[in-house]
């Protein structure tokens, strides 16, 4: 039996923004996934990817039954395949890289038996909002410093999904490496410019809100703009981190007008920016809304866990220990 785009909805579970085009379901952020389950012995997706430059292929990871394989897709289209014992499978298909190096889109998804109705998701709602800590990037890689490369870059292991798959929880994320809440030296793009986008720069169609609407909100933002201020010296720096702020400011009341409902964390203390703690803690502060909150994990450098210049698995795991402990008692 084979799914088609028109029923994916459907008949699947999907998480994060994701759009249809030329016959194509597209899930390009960090963590868009689809799962459901099968009656029969033989599921196989036909994909297709592309990437902006060598060594930034898409990665996904096909999980059935539990048992997972992390694959690198080529430019063009793929066959992922997997053949089981006759019975009925629960399988997931996620996307570990970000989308503004690649993109991943479903074509079709078939099995040699059938779909069977797909599990409700009715519990906690997460959004993750952040640069390249949310997305995972360097948390495979075995150098503390090194060029960035998506083959050492996994979601699956970063903190959002972790924190998600230990609340049993639904989770949507918006997040690009090297992208600030203002100025970055890293990225020409600011994260608030383009939040309201299907799809950051690949999709610039307005997103539907109403299509998903968080309980919580996590972000974490700031490491970028802080990366920049660190070269800046005398008024200059003042006048900027004076911007970095009112961005800051912004961009959560936006959040706040967004999802009514929704509680907002500010997630920090990957990165040893004692500045961008107490911006933090003066945006919360200044609003004195009780939906807003802070929270800080150790920074990766004090756990000696640095990789790729990035928070190591180590820290992810402690990070979402964290912050999972915190969204109980929240």
């Amino acid at each position: 039996m084979k799914a088609e785009v028109a029923v994916f909805e459907e008949r699947f579970t999907l998480q994060g923004r994701r759009y249809v085009r030329d016959g194509r379901l597209f899930l390009n952020a960090s963590g868009g996934s689809l799962c459901g389950r099968f009656q029969g012995e033989k599921l196989t997706f036909l994909v297709e990817s592309d990437y902006t430059e060598k060594s930034r292929n898409a990665y996904v990871r096909l999980t059935v039954d539990g048992k997972t394989g992390r694959h690198k897709l080529p430019r063009g289209i793929k066959e992922l395949s997997v053949t089981l014992p006759q019975g009925r499978h629960d399988f997931e298909i996620v996307k570990l890289t970000e989308s503004t190096n690649n993109s991943f889109a479903v074509i079709s998804v078939e099995t040699d038996g059938v779909f069977l109705p797909k599990e409700e998701k009715t519990g906690l709602k997460l959004e993750f909002i952040g640069d390249s800590v949310t997305t995972g990037f360097g948390v495979l890689a075995k150098e503390t410093y090194g060029e960035y490369k998506t083959k050492e870059q996994d979601f699956t292991k970063a903190f959002p999904y972790l924190t998600a798959k230990a609340l049993s929880a639904a989770y949507c994320v918006t997040a690009a490496g090297g992208w600030p809440i203002y100025k970055s030296k890293y990225a020409p793009y600011a994260i608030p410019d383009y939040y309201e986008n299907v799809d950051l720069l690949r999709n610039e169609e307005k997103w539907d809100f109403s299509a998903y609407t968080p309980d919580v909100v996590v972000v974490t933002l700031g490491t970028n703009d802080f990366s920049y201020l660190a070269d800046l010296r005398g008024e200059k720096e003042e006048e900027e981190r004076r911007e970095v702020l009112s961005h800051f400011l912004t961009f959560v009341k936006r959040l706040l007008a967004l999802y009514p409902a929704a509680k907002i964390v500010l997630f920090y203390g990957f990165f040893e920016y004692a500045g961008l703690g107490k911006m933090t803690r003066e945006v919360v502060k200044t609003l004195a809304s009780p939906r807003v909150t802070c929270l800080e994990t150790p920074s990766a450098a004090s756990l000696g866990d640095v990789r790729a210049g990035h928070p190591g698995k180590k820290s992810h795991v402690l990070a979402a220990k964290i912050l999972t402990d915190y969204l109980r008692n929240l």
